[in-house]
């Protein structure tokens, strides 16, 4: 053999060393996926926290009133996701929902990150206007004061996962005031743009009923929905992308996951903020 003789790759040890490649690629793929899904989770639970918290200071400044879904009361201005701006270090924006000299300048063109959940399936390229968390109607009733909330703050859910776009022709937006519902006609599919509320009757949601002092669905069996396909969409109830439960922040500004199949008297046990139910150990 020549000294200069190269040794060549043979095609059976190039298919083993493509193999090889396409075992690793096969094991790392679903631990990226993992880290990014767990990712997600966090920055939405961290969305969710930032509103919660927005809402304590929005009623500290606001003499005890929680801000209202149809923009009345004490600081609430236009819907409830916008009165909470000026609380989430979007003063500019805020600004441009103000009357001027009668006039209405807002502009509902805009996405804010902190009300898009990362882990929303149903969102187009550019959800302006979206809101992936829904307040509950209940507790952001007209002209609340946060002490009227008797069964707790720690027990009564202030908002929730939704998943925005084309729920079933449904658009929630964090621009739209409670009682704001309308059918555009431009080919979209979209049949509703509404606001991004949960629990409201007024919308045809689902909604607690007390039955022998607990409380159940209006729609009997209904809670949330755990990771439903876009076809699925119900609506008339929340939904969460995450297989492990539904992310609520609560009153007094903490996060939790609601675990799947939680039943109907206690979920909507905690939606009410002055039923006196006793929430199940489940919560």
């Amino acid at each position: 053999m020549r000294a200069n003789q190269r040794c060549a790759v043979t095609v059976l040890e190039l298919l083993v060393v493509i193999a090889i490649i396409a075992i690793l690629i096969g094991l790392l793929v679903p631990t990226v996926q993992k880290v990014r899904t767990a990712a997600a989770r966090i920055q939405s639970m961290n969305n969710l926290k930032q509103m919660a918290l927005a809402t304590q200071h929005f009623s500290e400044a606001n003499r005890g009133y929680l801000p209202s879904i149809d923009g009345s009361g004490p600081g609430s201005s236009f819907s409830l996701h916008i009165s909470l701006m000026p609380y989430l270090e979007q003063n500019n924006l805020y600004d441009r929902f103000k009357f001027v000299n009668g006039t209405s300048s807002w502009d509902s063109h805009v996405v804010i990150p902190v009300y898009i959940s990362p882990a929303d399936p149903s969102l187009p390229g550019l959800p302006e206007g979206m809101a992936s968390y829904s307040a509950n109607a209940l507790l952001f009733a007209r002209r609340t004061q946060i002490k009227k909330v008797t069964d707790g703050l720690s027990n009564t859910i202030a908002y929730t996962e939704h998943y925005a776009y084309n729920c079933r022709g449904t658009v929630f937006s964090w621009a739209v005031s409670d009682h704001v519902v309308y059918f555009p006609d431009n080919g979209s599919g979209i049949a509703v743009f509404r606001g991004a509320l949960f629990a409201h009757r007024p919308a045809g949601d689902v909604f607690p009923i007390n039955a022998g002092g607990q409380s159940q669905a209006s729609v009997p069996g209904m809670t949330f929905q755990v990771a439903p396909k876009l076809a699925d969409c119900d609506p008339r109830i929340p939904q969460t992308p995450h297989p492990s439960g539904l992310l609520v922040a609560l009153a007094d500004g903490t996060v939790r996951s609601l675990a799947p199949g939680m039943s109907e008297n206690t979920f909507w046990g905690a939606v009410t903020p002055s039923g006196n139910e006793v929430l199940g150990a489940e919560w």
